[in-house]
């Protein structure tokens, strides 16, 4: 079937429900630079720009707001989409059918993501636009490809980690194989797919050692998965005697995902750049921190400052950015999530704390859109107080960006309405008792 391009007035959004994307592109190995998880996501939501345009052109455009999904990045934060537009116009990556087999027929090749890139304000609309285009060779495969997966862009919003986004779209293509088994390769080949880091740039222990691979990667994306996407997916090892030589997945679908999807996803989360300035960390450094590290690892050296710098049986914090960033850098701080598998075995591992604290997000996104629907049934008067009320009460304990997008943007900013929702529901029924949480984790049973 033909495929539509962009011509240069039309506005197109990526926001479909599923991106087919070619199967060349799903296994794609990067061999200089990094492909983070926000570069995935990115040239993803991209592609599904270009597959919904007209056929005129070689260069596609969209709003930058529809590009970043809503994610509260306006026309003066572009900042951190041009640092990943950058990395998809130099990172060379090798693309393949899917296996390092040298089978007839087989096509291997090299490229960047994307040809060329530019954002531009309109002088008149002041709309922000994004314009691109990809390399002529790869173009028609990616855009009206023979073979391909069906994504689904909903469930790429939800994964929070590179591996988990990677694993997600090569199990989502054998989900329909009447064997429901992946390619079956060494984990040497699987590292820098999953990773995203080329075998140049990984440390020797990484490349040396299949247990680091399996406890950093393999069981973090894994459980990701299985949490909120619509596959189940399971760790097979082939071994060589007692050392694990070769792995694939078995992929299975489920009815749906554990975990209740936002129902409006976000490329980006905002909310953990405003968490690393009110720590201390400039703006633009935070940033290019997002932009550079996994979101599971910010969120984990964020709690772990915090909580630090919250201690009072402690000495004092020197510096918290310091703490962060080395914790970031590291890997040390505990993970946010436990993600637990569906087996017997993996509840039993999950710590107690961390399903409670999981448990606390699920109820605080319940409770957020149950005090948006109250705020929208009052009087504008009554919503007027209840604005002017959070201005005085919560906004001065906020952030500086906080402060200022609240100015700017007010509840347009989603930073902004996640935070002044959190404050309606807790000064509409307080903090949630144990009674509040079991009754929504019936609820939640009962509707599954």
């Amino acid at each position: 079937m033909a495929t539509k391009r962009a011509k240069k007035t039309d506005v197109v959004s990526p926001s479909s429900a599923e991106l087919r994307k070619a199967v060349e592109a799903i296994a794609i190995q990067p061999k200089s630079g990094k492909i983070t998880l926000l570069t995935r996501k990115l040239f993803n939501v991209l592609l599904a720009v270009a597959q919904q345009a007209d056929e005129s052109g070689d260069t596609y455009r969209a709003l930058l707001s529809d590009i970043v999904a809503n994610s509260a990045f306006d026309s003066n934060d572009t900042a951190l989409v041009k640092e990943h537009l950058r990395r998809m116009v130099s990172v060379q990556v090798e693309w393949s059918s899917g296996t390092s087999s040298q089978k007839p027929g087989r096509k291997w090749g090299i490229s960047t993501l994307i040809a060329d890139a530019e954002i531009l304000e309109d002088p008149t609309t002041r709309r922000v636009w994004v314009e691109f285009s990809f390399a002529p060779k790869i173009k028609k495969k990616l855009l009206d490809p023979v073979q391909y997966a069906r994504l689904s862009l909903q469930f790429q919003s939800q994964l929070r980690s590179s591996a988990g986004l990677a694993l997600y779209e090569i199990c989502v293509r054998y989900l329909t194989n009447p064997s429901h088994l992946t390619m079956r390769e060494t984990w040497e080949w699987w590292r820098p797919i999953l990773s995203g880091t080329p075998d140049t740039e990984a440390g020797d222990e990484a490349k040396r050692e299949y247990k680091y691979f399996k406890r950093d990667y393999l069981r973090p994306a894994i459980a990701e998965v299985n949490a909120v996407t619509n596959i189940f997916v399971e760790l097979i090892e082939h071994r060589e005697g007692r050392r694990v030589a070769e792995i694939q997945f078995r992929v299975t679908e489920r009815k749906q995902p554990m975990l209740a999807l936002d129902e409006h996803p976000n490329v980006f989360d905002s909310t953990l750049v405003d968490r690393m300035v009110k720590i201390g960390i400039p703006l633009k450094e935070a940033q290019t921190l997002y932009a550079d590290s996994e979101e599971n690892r910010i969120r984990a050296a964020l709690q772990m400052t915090e909580q630090r710098m919250r201690s009072t049986s402690l000495p004092p914090v020197r510096s918290a950015p310091a703490l962060f960033k080395d914790a970031l850098k590291k890997g040390y701080a505990p993970p946010v999530e436990a993600l637990p598998s569906t087996g017997s075995a993996g509840k039993a591992a999950a710590p107690a704390d961390d399903l409670k604290a999981r448990l606390l997000g699920e109820y605080s996104a319940y409770r957020r859109k149950q005090a948006y629907e109250l705020y929208n049934e009052q009087g504008e008067s009554e919503r007027d107080i209840a604005r002017e009320s959070f201005e005085q009460e919560e906004l001065p304990g906020l952030g500086s960006h906080m402060r200022d997008d609240w100015r700017r943007r007010g509840l347009e900013s989603k930073i902004v309405e996640t935070a002044f929702f959190d404050w309606l529901a807790h000064k509409t029924w307080g903090e949630p008792t144990d009674g509040d949480l079991l009754a929504f984790t019936l609820s939640q049973s009962r509707a599954a």
